[in-house]
């Protein structure tokens, strides 16, 4: 009997976990985390917004009639920079609070289009925290993502304040004395978990 209350209290609270995004370990798991929606311009896929004035992300393979193939599941999505400055992100809101002081961990796939209607050359990705929708604390940077095939990227990063929101953002090369056209493309995030500090 005492078997059998354990095993109904699993059941019961395992769907909580799930639904909040919190599975039982502690792992934060993002809303459609491999960026699956129906490919098309300009358009964020289910989970995903943008809340910056131009930013139009594009679901991958087929908008603009480029064929970027996911890394996983059937799309992805491709951020892009501009020649005046301006540069594309896409974000949502974490189904926990990421604390401050605390070590996180956390990986993606990113890889580089070479042809993308003029936004050719490559770019990095920054990812950014917040309270709310605003870019508040830059969490964490890429290295110039210059390569056509994915590879996994992993980032650890400490919020200086507790943080409900996470956005990813193309953003010029390191160093750069100008800014220019240039794209990235994004795919399968991993949990977002405690780490250890170094």
């Amino acid at each position: 009997m005492k078997f059998l209350n354990v095993f109904l209290f699993g059941l019961w609270i395992s769907p909580f976990y799930w639904a909040n995004g919190q599975q039982p370990d502690g792992k934060i798991l993002l809303q459609n985390p491999s960026f699956e929606d129906t490919p098309r311009a300009s358009a964020s896929p289910s989970g995903w917004g943008s809340y910056t004035p131009g930013s139009t992300p594009d679901i991958m393979p087929g908008a603009w009639d480029i064929v970027v193939q996911p890394q996983d599941g059937k799309t992805c999505v491709a951020l892009v920079t501009r020649e005046d400055g301006t540069r594309e992100d896409i974000g949502q809101q974490l189904p926990q609070t990421l604390k401050a002081g605390t070590c996180y961990t956390f990986s993606i796939y990113l890889c580089h289009a070479p042809q993308y209607v003029g936004y050719n050359h490559p770019v990095r990705l920054r990812i950014w925290g917040g309270t709310g929708h605003r870019k508040e604390q830059l969490l964490a940077g890429s290295a110039l993502i210059d390569h056509a095939g994915w590879k996994q990227y992993k980032f650890q990063f400490v919020p200086t304040r507790d943080m409900r929101y996470i956005t990813f953002e193309a953003f010029f090369a390191p160093g750069s004395m100008f800014h220019y056209r240039g794209n990235i493309v994004l795919d399968n995030c991993s949990y977002i978990e405690r780490c250890d500090k170094a």
